[in-house]
């Protein structure tokens, strides 16, 4: 594997995890807004 490869392996991974985290946060948000009523002012997501 070239480190060209590498790279572009890397930078699709790391795009596919911001868009899982991305998608993770809306359900979290979706489910403490409809448990309290309130909207959430911010969430954590390793």
């Amino acid at each position: 594997m070239t480190q060209k490869e590498a790279m572009a392996r890397f930078m699709a991974a790391k795009e596919k995890k911001r868009q899982c985290v991305e998608q993770l946060e809306e359900k979290m948000k979706k489910a403490y807004e409809q448990r309290t009523g309130k909207p959430a002012n911010y969430t954590f997501v390793l």
